[in-house]
């Protein structure tokens, strides 16, 4: 045996993710005396998309306007998802969200002020201004304090560990996985939360983490749990680099125009200037137009901000690159993949198929429908972190301890022995690879050919990662995610060529238009080790 141990941890409840989502799981939890272990592939806190964010949320229900209630909410969110979201989910996040405000604050979280009230700014895609946000808006905002909150509260931190697999024989839901110092670990909690994120890594062009690669939705699949909605992949319409430049800002609030090489304004040529209009869907399809039609800069279009005032450029300076105001007024930007609408099917209690497991954040399916308007990722992230924390520790004071078969665990522990031993394969070229495949055959805009292309590469690669094997635990962790990025990957694609309209953040050249007959979630399962696929229809 290369890995040593077993080691066996145990507690009421295990989070497994540590950015916004899980902390916030894991404090709740903690609020009710249970014993709570958060289990993070990187610091918690750090290396996730929350802290990546700009820190802005839509929470403020009416403080905004006073005609802004849950109801409005829910129909914007409906409209931008293009009417295939779960209802439900986005009924129950609504119905709380404007609570998490002071919660939040308690914890230490602070916002900014305007005229002796929390500052609040509109957004495209949103009927009234609802969205508040951190002093510097940078996620630290929010998640450093919650880590010192949870810290505090009694929480356990156990970092730089790899969830390899969910055990679901014998008694209760356990959870193995490996350490940095190549310990084998087997979690044996009440109750699991699953707060992983998303799988944007499959994209060659991403402002996500790096750490941000599908692991729980390839957990749960292979765990039998199902996931919808898999081929709705929400891409930032304006990023130099990992760095987003606000279009919210720049482009809708202080019309700043954006550029093609023939000095046509992206924008009014696609006839989206309108703020409602202006989502991120449109945009980046219209970015990605230009590109892919020889009309753009650099590889990108050129973000104008020359007749934007000193004070609104001060106002936004954080959305600058480096965050400080130089001479530069023009940039090149393009779409980047910034958000996975898919994930693991729950019900509005966070609660999944499997009595023991929740799940909440970007991991999770059905909130967004089609497409995730602004600033709805972390209030995603705190109001349904807080609903699975709560069903957890409900959940773990009826629950006995989990305690896997002694099989399992020596089978997992083998399994993961064999990807070790003498170097074989290539793994940084097969990464690589998957990426440039599914940014170019599976992004922004897609056709049956190139997906179908696409599928058959992502299934070639699987083979070749099939016979790699790594010398150390850092380089296993890299095979293990790659594994997951082509299992989702290979997701993605088959429910793109499934839905053969264009909807939301689903483009397809071959189906430019809606149809009314695919007003329908894509769920998509695991029996006897093969993918199959289900049309469920929506009723209005």
């Amino acid at each position: 045996m290369l890995l040593k141990g077993p080691e066996y941890i145990s507690c009421d409840v295990l989070v497994v993710g540590g950015g916004g989502a899980g902390l916030r799981a894991a404090i709740t939890a903690r609020q009710t005396g249970t014993s709570v272990v958060i289990a993070s592939k990187s610091q918690v806190g750090l290396g996730n998309n929350t802290v990546l964010s700009k820190a802005t949320f839509s929470a403020a229900l009416g403080l905004g306007d006073a005609r802004d209630n849950p109801d409005v909410y829910v129909q914007d969110a409906l409209k931008a998802g293009c009417y295939v979201n779960d209802v439900k989910l986005l009924k129950r996040m609504a119905g709380i969200i404007a609570e998490e405000i002071p919660l939040l604050q308690k914890m230490g979280v602070s916002f900014p002020e305007r005229d002796g009230k929390i500052a609040i700014d509109p957004v495209p895609g949103h009927t009234y201004p609802r969205h508040v946000f951190g002093q510097t808006r940078r996620g630290s905002d929010l998640t450093l304090p919650l880590k010192r909150y949870a810290s505090a509260a009694g929480v356990r931190f156990v970092e730089k560990v790899f969830i390899t697999r969910l055990l679901t024989t014998g008694q209760g839901l356990c959870a193995t996985a490996v350490d940095e110092k190549g310990r084998f670990l087997v979690f044996q909690p009440r109750a699991i939360v699953l707060a992983t994120g998303g799988f944007c890594q499959i994209y060659l062009r991403t402002n996500n983490a790096v750490g941000i690669t599908g692991d729980g939705c390839a957990l749960a699949l292979q765990a039998g749990i199902p996931l919808r909605d898999m081929e709705f992949v929400q891409f930032y319409p304006t990023c130099m680099g990992a760095n987003m430049l606000s279009y919210e800002a720049f482009v809708d609030l202080f019309g700043a125009p954006l550029w093609n090489s023939l000095g046509e304004d992206v924008v009014a040529k696609h006839g989206i200037r309108e703020h409602i209009r202006m989502t991120r869907d449109k945009l980046a399809r219209a970015i990605m137009r230009e590109i892919l039609e020889g009309r753009d800069i650099g590889g990108g279009v050129k973000l104008d901000l020359r007749k934007v005032s000193e004070s609104d450029l001060q106002r936004y300076h954080h959305f600058l690159p480096g965050q400080t105001l130089t001479e530069q007024r023009e940039y090149v930007v393009s779409p980047v993949a910034h958000f996975s609408m898919g994930g693991i099917v729950t019900d509005e209690n966070a609660h999944t198929c499997i009595p023991d497991l929740f799940a909440c954040g970007e991991m999770v399916g059905g909130m967004h429908g089609a497409n995730r308007l602004a600033g709805n990722a972390l209030t995603e992230t705190f109001a349904m972190g807080r609903v699975a924390g709560e069903g957890a520790a409900r959940l773990s004071r009826e629950r006995a301890q989990g305690k896997p078969e002694p099989s399992e665990v020596s089978a997992e522990m083998k399994r993961l022995d064999q990807l070790m031993g003498d170097e074989r394969g290539d793994l940084t070229e097969l990464t690589k690879n998957l990426k440039e495949t599914m940014w170019f055959k599976g992004g922004i805009i897609r056709e049956k050919s190139g997906m179908e292309q696409a599928l058959e590469k992502i299934r070639e690669g699987k083979s070749l990662a099939g016979k790699v094997r790594v010398a150390g635990i850092k380089q296993l962790k890299k095979l293990l995610e790659l594994n997951n990025m082509q299992r989702v990957s290979e997701i993605v694609l088959m429910a793109a060529l499934k839905r053969q309209e264009s909807r939301g953040a689903h483009y397809r050249e071959d189906y430019p238009e809606e149809d009314p007959s695919w007003r329908a979630g894509i769920f998509v399962e695991c029996v006897d080790n093969k993918v199959a696929l289900r049309k469920k229809v929506i009723s209005p």
